[in-house]
């Protein structure tokens, strides 16, 4: 059972139905919702002035954070670029009764060939994608029921009227917050990398 801290409404695949459906931009991508609460100090938080990749793919999966297992929506995305990059985690110092936030800062362009991401809430400004396909199929894999890809592997059906190209970038957000469980990059450079250790005494005020 998820602890009640963790989530909006509910647990189990309803929860993920409803949590999908709020990150999905449904028109023309201008903003995307927070659907998942994130715990206090359970994962890692990137902020970003931009974001683009040439492909773009999103489904339902579960992972794990400080409190345990928790519902996730898995990012897969090629071609990555990311401008004014800040990642922060914040969490209880062991015997010292404080909290320490450690961030990484960039101060150019983060490039990125491949990323696997696993995510528990998005906000930004504005989102737009090339060749965006959401497709609900059937299959034995919950995975691969509910996907949404942008870019160059859209793979959309034939229409009569509708031409969608898939040329990149196929996905670019503005003005990012992203909350995190899990980031892995195959290969990645961190131009002008910083990394920061703010210690602050006296405990986290969540208890």
């Amino acid at each position: 059972m998820y602890s009640k801290k963790r989530l909006v409404t509910g647990t189990g695949a309803s929860f993920l139905v409803v949590a999908l459906v709020g990150l999905i931009v449904l028109s023309s991508g201008t903003a995307y919702a927070t659907a998942m609460a994130s715990a206090g100090g359970s994962g890692f938080t990137v902020e970003a002035d931009e974001i683009r990749s040439d492909e773009f793919l999103l489904y339902p999966s579960h992972g794990e954070d400080d409190q345990g297992s928790t519902p996730v929506v898995v990012v897969e995305q090629r071609g990555v670029e990311i401008d004014g990059l800040v990642l922060t985690r914040e969490q209880e110092v062991p015997g010292l009764g404080g909290t320490m936030e450690i961030a990484f800062t960039a101060d150019e362009t983060v490039e990125a060939d491949e990323q696997y991401i696993k995510l528990t809430g998005l906000e930004a400004e504005e989102a737009t994608f090339d060749g965006q396909v959401i497709n609900a199929q059937q299959s034995d894999n919950p995975e691969v029921q509910f996907e949404q890809t942008a870019g160059e592997n859209a793979d959309p059906e034939e229409g009569r009227l509708t031409d969608i190209n898939g040329e990149g970038p196929g996905m670019v957000q503005e003005d990012v917050e992203i909350d995190m469980v899990y980031l892995a990059s195959n290969e990645i450079s961190l131009p002008g990398l910083e990394v920061d250790a703010d210690y602050t005494s006296g405990g986290s005020d969540d208890g």
